[in-house]
This record gives C-alpha cells, structure tokens and sequence, in this order.
C-alpha cells in the first residue's frame, strides 16, 4: 500500500473508528503529510526522525504548542500502523515534551490592538469586513475554526450573544458587546450588498464571490494588516485569542469565566495566563518596591 492509499485508510479510521470531529481528522492528517513531506519514508522512522523533525519546526518559528498538537496526531498515525501491522512501534512515544522549550502565550497590548482594528480602509467593503474580524476575534476569543464558521442566525442581536460551536462540535455562547453589535449591523448591509452573490451560504463572513472566507485566509488577513499597523511580532488569530484572555484577567475577570468564554474543557489548560499577571505583578514590584 503506498503512502497515499495509507493516509486515506487512517481517515477512514479517525472518522468512522473513532469518531472524531472534520476538523480533528483534518487536522491529523495533515500531521501527517506534513511529516511525509520531510520524511518520506514513514514506515522505518526512528524516534530521532521525530526529534529531527520537531527541531526542523522550532527552526521554522512553530509554537511549542503546535509542536506538541501536530506530534499528537503523528502518534495516532503510529498506533493506527501498529494496528495495521505495518509498524512494531511508535517512534513518537519515547519521546519527551519539549518542557524546555515552554513560553507564555504572545499577545498584543492595548495599543498594539488599537492599532490592528484601525489598520483595514474602512471605507470599503472588503476593509469594513476585514475589521470586523479582527475586532471579532479579540472581543470573543474565538478560535479561527469557529469564527469562519459562524452563520448569520447564530447571532442574537437582542440577548447581545453570538452561539459558536468548539473542538468536537461543543456548542458555547459568547457576549457581543454594544459597539461590536453596532458595526455588525453596518457590516450586514454591506455583507448582503456586496459578498452575497447569486445565493446567500448563510455563513456570516465571506469572500468576494460569496463563499465562506478560510482559516488561511484570517491567517493571511491578520499579517497584512500587522505590517500595516507596524507591528512587528509574529501575530496569527491565536495571538488575538490570548489577548483577549489576558485582558480579562489583567482587568480583574476570574479564570473560571474565561475558560468559559475560551471553551477549554480543564481550567488547566486556562491557568497558563496567570503566569501573564505574574510577571506583570512582579514587574511592577521591581518598579516600586525599595528593597528591589
């Protein structure tokens, strides 16, 4: 069986095996291209195949976390082989985490998203919409996967909540605030008037033929408007999401009401932001107390 042939037998097992969401098995599988394409030969991979490719993406800038997500695909894969008896064992559990290589999560500060929301040309519809994304982003937190997919009737004007739906499908509700509210309505009329072509999708965001816009494209979206703005730091949607979480919780929001806002499943996964207003907290010791 060749690589292809391979790859399409696992995601027939991540979907009717397991039961995995789209997104999970599209995802995996593009784990595994993703190692195909730097180590073709799968099948005699060894462990320090592995550790080759994890530093060939800390080279590339990938974040630990993606790092760690992409390896957990890659291991589904391994154990799918050594059920299929193509494999003895799976190179990717001996393997530690990459503890060393931990960081906090990036995010912008206040100016930094002032800046981002200001940058799209808001006088046309294109540059209307664009803005609107960014804003939605760091006011909801939502991750890319669940913005491109938001339909228009997924939004309550009158309860001020917009229903996304999560990893796995979990379906969570998150505030909409006034002045985001407002510029939905303006951005509505432009949506119908110039992205709806011959039959309205229903999805809330999308590109000038009237399709739904992708994650690649928020991707390519937020770096356009970054170098506009002058911001220098490597910003994706999930930068966005982080700042929008540590905001909260600078401006005094518990961890409990982010991690529902986030729709993490543990307030473990939550707690990394408290390291943020840690450091933000000793800082401002250093700066003010005299015995530092």
């Amino acid at each position: 069986m060749n690589i292809k042939n391979l790859i399409k037998s696992f995601k027939v097992y991540l979907s009717y095996e397991l039961g995995l969401s789209e997104n999970t098995v599209i995802a995996y599988v593009y784990d595994v291209e993703a190692l195909v394409n730097f180590k073709p030969d799968v099948l005699n991979l060894k462990p320090n195949d592995i550790i080759d490719f994890m530093s060939y993406m800390r080279e590339k800038d990938y974040s630990v976390e993606s790092i760690l997500r992409r390896l957990s695909g890659i291991s589904v894969f391994y154990d799918y082989l050594i059920l299929e008896k193509k494999v003895d064992n799976n190179p990717v559990a001996v393997i530690s985490k990459p503890v060393k290589w931990s960081k906090l999560p990036s995010f912008l500060n206040f100016d930094e998203i002032e800046k981002l929301i200001a940058a799209p040309d808001k006088s046309t519809p294109i540059g209307y919409r664009d803005a609107v994304i960014i804003e939605m982003f760091y006011s909801t937190g939502v991750r890319v996967s669940e913005l491109v997919s938001i339909k228009t009737t997924d939004i309550d004007y009158k309860r001020g909540i917009i229903k996304v739906f999560g990893k796995g499908g979990k379906q969570r509700i998150v505030p909409l605030y006034q002045s985001l509210s407002d510029k939905m309505d303006d951005y509505l009329k432009v949506r119908n008037e110039y992205f709806v072509k011959v039959k309205d999708n229903g999805y809330l965001f999308l590109n000038r033929f009237g399709n739904k816009i992708t994650r690649n494209y928020c991707w390519q979206l937020i770096k356009k408007y970054c170098k506009a703005a002058g911001i220098k730091k490597n910003v994706s949607p999930h930068t966005l999401r982080h700042s929008f979480a540590t905001h909260l919780l600078t401006g005094g929001a518990d961890l409990r009401t982010i991690q529902i806002f986030l729709g993490h499943s543990s307030i473990s996964t939550t707690e990394i932001y408290t390291h943020v207003t840690d450091d933000k907290a000793k800082n401002i010791l250093k700066s003010f107390h005299p015995r530092w």
